[in-house]
């Protein structure tokens, strides 16, 4: 009698935890130990009777459907602008002149503003919103075509020339100086969003954004998605990091 009772102690804790499955075969065996050692007639053999026959009409009924909602897929990434996260430059401000050369990360873009919202890295954290063309984004490992041995670091900063040519500033690893160079003289990384300029074959597509997924060393070429259906392949003179 002491095994089922232990059994039937075991049986209430599965019960509660709703595993009513498992807890059936051992109800079954407590009741027939009672059965053997007490007698058909005895209360707790009755009590148990009772419990494996009430166990086995629930496991039996067909089990009532789940009231918990699937969760959504999650949204897939908007490859034509910055993702939360990106560490970016605030720069060009005319109204906030003294936020110029700040550096922050992208929150998120409020699609009713056109805007970023951007948690500055200061002390205390600020938190602001700036328009698109007032953000660079610090590329980290960018490498600088043509130069041996390679050289790799962050682009910092921008300017554009008298000739509208946009120079873009990489802050080489353990140097001070930086180096000014045009877009089609980098190696950007994936994940790098990109404006494509340039295209004559496709002119509709100047203008829009796109991130790097890799480069295709055989074709010379950026692979760039605009979104989880559509890539394209681009020439590096064809793209740039100027908003």
């Amino acid at each position: 009698p002491e095994l089922a009772t232990s059994l039937k102690n075991l049986v209430g804790l599965l019960v509660r935890q709703k595993n009513c499955q498992q807890a059936l075969p051992l109800l079954e065996r407590a009741a027939a130990i009672f059965q053997k050692t007490l007698g058909p007639d005895h209360e707790h053999t009755k009590a148990t009777t009772a419990g494996v026959q009430h166990l086995q009409r629930l496991t039996s009924a067909p089990q009532a459907p789940s009231t918990v909602r699937p969760q959504p897929p999650p949204a897939p990434p908007q490859l034509d602008r910055f993702q939360p996260g990106t560490r970016i430059i605030v720069q060009r401000l005319q109204a906030r002149q003294e936020l110029n050369g700040q550096a922050g990360r992208v929150q998120k873009f409020l699609d009713d503003k056109g805007r970023y919202e951007v948690r500055l890295e200061v002390e205390p954290a600020k938190l602001i919103s700036v328009q698109p063309h007032n953000l660079l984004q610090m590329v980290d490992n960018a490498a600088l075509l043509n130069h041996d041995p390679p050289i790799a670091g962050t682009i910092v900063n921008s300017r554009v020339e008298d000739d509208g040519t946009a120079q873009f500033a990489l802050q080489t690893h353990g140097a001070q100086e930086m180096t000014w160079v045009t877009c089609d003289k980098l190696r950007l990384p994936k994940g790098t969003l990109v404006k494509i300029t340039g295209l004559r074959a496709k002119p509709a597509l100047n203008g829009s954004w796109a991130t790097i997924e890799s480069w295709d060393d055989a074709a010379g070429r950026y692979v760039v998605a605009r979104s989880a259906t559509e890539k394209i392949k681009l020439r590096p003179v064809n793209v740039t990091i100027m908003q």
